[in-house]
């Protein structure tokens, strides 16, 4: 089994999103499964008569719910806590909210407290690979129901990050004491929030707020750090055309583009989309002939290079010293961050080293509010939702070709 899944996860090796780490989180909880406690099934408090649809809509209307009130909630009647999965999803939550809460009071940012319309669409089956991988880890018994569905909201509207609009979520129920309780919950990012195997504990109340006194510090917003005189005869970047290439295409994609499946990560190859737009003159049809891409950094209708589509590897091509192509300055803060900058995040305690860590890429494509653009989900996303990550920034410059 362990042969089978490394030959899977080495096809997929340079996906967008670093997917190798979400895949190999899955096998550990899906082996923990069944292997509850007597004693933490008895605890579960279903919610007799409502059918596992039903369970599904007030699960995400409590989250929902917590998230624009600001407070904590309880899913005891509705998740299986006897498993370290759901409970790092229910510590994780409370985390964001008090994240959100403490940026609020203490006006660091931009917090949206709105509550949208959202639909949730109900599918008969998983539109990519991610059920042919589970199934070999014998990934529900006969107790046990699994749904696939997809939410969408408003067109420009950012949802909460865990509604992962636009992309399709695989939720599996399981029917204790004469009604149902969730047990997985996955869609695309949703492993990217815990880093680890073990229990998360959510930061107190005064460990977060000094964390964001210095995230959020104000003596280092200097524009002029690492600031070079731009080459002769190199591209300067459009930070405009770059936000307005974003805002097009995060929730629909460009057919000009390959498009990678969410189920292998598709943030990176946005991106780098969306960068490439503020280098190319705002004309489409320069996709086909790679105008203002580089050997290292290009791609088309059939595929792009790792650089191109690789969390990793973008970043140490657009931020490493060299004498041809992209050039960016990495900042310290998102205070720093400009219109059509690079956000990469890394779930914090991440196990691994180096640059493996990181595995998603954002675009900021409203300053005011700190919204971020991304795909692997396709959606918008503030800033301030970004809870228990490590974060660093780059400002694309110039392009020498």
């Amino acid at each position: 089994m362990k042969k089978l899944i490394f030959v899977f996860l080495a096809s997929i090796l340079l996906a967008g999103c670093a997917v190798k780490e979400e895949c190999t989180a899955f096998a550990k909880i899906l082996q923990r499964s069944d292997h509850r406690s007597e004693k933490a099934e008895q605890a579960l408090l279903p919610s007799a008569g409502l059918t596992p649809r039903e369970i599904i809509e007030l699960f995400l209307d409590l989250q929902y719910q917590a998230y624009t009130s600001l407070k904590n909630a309880d899913y005891s009647r509705l998740m299986d806590m006897g498993q370290i999965q759901n409970r790092n999803e229910a510590a994780w939550l409370d985390t964001l909210i008090l994240r959100r809460k403490l940026i609020a009071e203490n006006r660091f940012c931009y917090v949206e407290t709105r509550h949208f319309p959202y639909t949730i669409h109900f599918d008969r089956d998983a539109n990519d690979e991610r059920m042919e991988f589970w199934e070999k880890e014998e990934f529900a018994d006969s107790t046990e129901t699994i749904i696939h569905f997809t939410i969408t909201g408003e067109k420009g509207r950012a949802y909460p990050p865990f509604f992962a609009v636009n992309a399709q979520h695989t939720m599996k129920l399981k029917q204790i004491s004469g009604g149902w309780v969730i047990t997985f919950h996955y869609y695309p990012g949703s492993e990217r929030k815990f880093g680890r195997d073990s229990l998360l504990e959510p930061p107190s109340k005064q460990d977060l707020l000094k964390s964001l006194q210095n995230e959020f510090r104000k003596e280092t917003v200097r524009y002029d750090v690492q600031q070079t005189d731009r080459p002769p005869g190199s591209i300067p970047y459009n930070s405009r055309q770059a936000v307005r290439y974003a805002k097009a295409y995060t929730e629909t994609p460009n057919p000009a583009f390959y498009r990678i499946s969410d189920w292998m990560g598709n943030c990176s190859n946005f991106t780098s989309q969306c960068i490439w737009y503020g280098f190319s003159g705002g004309e489409q049809d320069a996709v086909e002939r790679r105008d203002e891409m580089t050997g290292e950094w290009f791609a088309g209708s059939g595929g792009g290079s790792p650089a191109w589509e690789n969390v990793a590897h973008f970043w140490g091509y657009a931020s490493e010293e060299m004498e041809y192509g992209l050039k960016g300055d990495v900042v310290d803060t998102i205070l720093q961050l400009k219109p059509g900058g690079l956000i990469q995040v890394c779930a914090s305690g991440y196990e691994g080293s180096g640059e493996e860590g990181y595995n998603h890429s954002l675009l900021l494509v409203d300053q005011p509010t700190l919204m971020l653009a991304q795909n692997t989900p396709d959606c918008f996303v503030y800033y301030s939702d970004l809870a228990n990550v490590e974060m660093r920034f780059l400002n694309p410059k110039y392009l020498t070709e």
